[in-house]
């Protein structure tokens, strides 16, 4: 597949840590199959689809957090042009919205 670390304009986030925890959630993808192939009760699979959404969320969150971490490093460092703090400043008024 590659590097998990993207840079993003001269930013580099490290995604490598959601990698476990992604796993994770594909196996609870892989039961939620098997639950429903199995003629599992609609709101045990309910549950468990509820579980999957909320790890998945987390996996969002903390993805958005360590970009906008990252964002308003490369922000404060001042080695950035004006039109790269410009669209740093977009991006991450963006990153922030989206967190809502």
């Amino acid at each position: 597949m590659g590097s998990s670390k993207k840079a993003h304009g001269g930013i580099e986030v490290d995604h490598a840590k959601q990698l476990p925890r992604l796993r994770r959630i594909e196996g609870q993808v892989r039961g939620l199959q098997q639950m429903i192939e199995n003629k599992r009760d609609c709101l045990d699979v309910a549950h468990q689809i509820n579980a999957c959404i909320a790890a998945l969320r987390r996996v969002e969150g903390d993805m958005l957090r360590d970009h906008l971490t990252a964002c308003a490093g490369a922000a404060l460092s001042g080695n950035l042009s004006e039109a790269e703090s410009r669209r740093l400043a977009e991006e991450i008024g963006k990153l922030l919205a989206r967190m809502n």
